[in-house]
């Protein structure tokens, strides 16, 4: 079974909420590469729906015996999904811009940032990203960032994708992403 998360934005997006379950859709996947497994201690952080690809990581570490401490981030309770099945498999804090669910503020502030850790993967807006990218940076920890750009061809033919790495060098996302080294692209 596959579920999908899907946030109603523009067309397509409402076009795929209306789907409904045990339908059938045409989809092309996976596409690039996903988060390897690296550290022992790992931090997760995801805001809005880019918290989705995150707990299939935090679920592989937990069948490892690691058991990740996990941040999510969302403007409020309403926006908030699978906080039960990430509780399940890490040790879950959760910061809400409007405070209406745990620590009130941005995910970069919470509280879990001072644990130990030794890795970051992370996922969601552009500015979160960066701004969990540079603490890492500051920390001396290795981010790791998995990109929500739009994609249209999924081939890396479009250039649709591409994201800027720190030589000034276009990478498709598509194809050599979505998930790369903080330290090698820019943000």
């Amino acid at each position: 079974m596959l579920y999908l998360v899907v946030q109603k934005i523009g067309k397509a997006t409402k076009k795929l909420a209306e789907i409904k379950p045990k339908s059938t859709l045409s989809i092309v996947f996976p596409l690039g590469n996903g988060f390897e497994l690296k550290g022992t201690k790992p931090l997760l952080i995801g805001g809005g729906v880019g918290s989705a690809p995150l707990y299939l990581l935090a679920k592989k570490f937990y069948q490892q015996g690691i058991k990740p401490n996990i941040i999510i981030g969302a403007r409020s309770n309403e926006q908030l999904f699978l906080t039960n099945r990430f509780n399940a498999v890490g040790n879950l804090s959760i910061s809400t811009e409007d405070g209406s669910v745990g620590e009130q503020g941005l995910v970069t502030s919470n509280s879990m940032m001072k644990q130990d850790f030794d890795i970051i993967y992370t996922c969601g807006p552009t500015p979160m990203m960066k701004a969990v990218a540079n603490l890492a940076k500051e920390m001396g920890k290795e981010c790791f960032v998995s990109l929500e750009n739009r994609m249209a061809c999924g081939i890396g033919a479009c250039l649709c994708c591409v994201q800027e790495n720190n030589q000034g060098h276009n990478l498709c996302v598509c194809t050599e992403g979505p998930v790369f080294d903080a330290k090698n692209i820019l943000l």
